[in-house]
């Protein structure tokens, strides 16, 4: 008898915790790109693992006139996987971007983001970071930072902070892709990963503030051996949830 009820017990428990999880609603993530070629396959199926979560794609140039509407700020998480070099956005573009970052904006921006509008100073402001190439900062000491990269690279990423909800329960691991070096990183950032690979920056995943905003930037993400790293698809499942969450922003 006392099994049977512990039997009917488990079941309708479960049955609870399928029905709940149904009933969640999926968190609308909007995924902006632009025209650089990578695996698209490899990539949207990093999101389709993700349970709850429903992403929408949207592509340059269209976006920068998707910031001055309502639509944008419908969506519970932005995922920024784009590096626009050619796209300049005009000045009540840009104004449009920094009112959204203003209000409090739950962004994330991803690996090749760093390199986003670079003749653009307050985009640095508002990711925590920037990539120098093509204009190489001149630094107080007169020092030139020119950043670089180096494709194919294996190396150990190191978590900081595993009591943070975005590297919760996570452990230091390997992974391999792209890196950048010699990188700008504010100082003010609280970093969350790390790596002392010699062929890399130190800083690899941060988070920013900017207005109401606080903004995750995740280094990696080049290419499908950093899509199918479980670590990286944690990382990003993580940030998704606690930029959308209601603590995931300041007040």
């Amino acid at each position: 008898m006392r099994l049977t009820v512990l039997f009917l017990l488990v079941l309708f428990l479960g049955s609870c915790d399928i029905a709940h999880k149904a009933s969640e609603k999926p968190l609308e993530v909007l995924v902006v790109t632009d025209d650089r070629s990578f695996n698209r396959e490899a990539f949207w199926a990093v999101f389709e693992r993700f349970e709850n979560v429903n992403p929408t794609e949207i592509t340059h140039p269209e976006v920068l006139d998707f910031f001055g509407t309502d639509s944008v700020r419908q969506f519970d998480a932005l995922v920024f996987y784009d590096m626009p070099e050619v796209v300049v956005p005009t000045e009540e573009q840009k104004q449009h971007m920094l009112q959204f970052f203003k209000e409090g904006a739950p962004a994330i921006f991803l690996h090749h983001s760093l390199l986003s509008y670079r003749e653009w100073d307050q985009f640095t402001d508002i990711i925590g970071g920037r990539y120098y190439n093509k204009s190489p900062l001149i630094t107080e000491e007169g020092d030139t930072l020119q950043s670089v990269y180096q494709h194919d690279v294996e190396y150990r990423v190191n978590v900081v902070n595993a009591e943070h909800p975005i590297t919760s329960g996570m452990e230091d691991f390997d992974i391999l892709d792209e890196v950048y070096n010699h990188y700008f990183v504010k100082d003010d950032v609280e970093v969350l990963l790390t790596t002392n690979h010699e062929l890399s920056g130190h800083e690899l995943g941060w988070i920013n503030t900017f207005g109401k905003s606080r903004i995750v930037f995740l280094i990696n993400g080049h290419g499908e051996t950093a899509y199918e790293n479980p670590n990286f698809r944690q990382l990003l499942h993580n940030a998704i949830h606690w930029v959308a969450a209601p603590n995931g922003r300041k007040d």
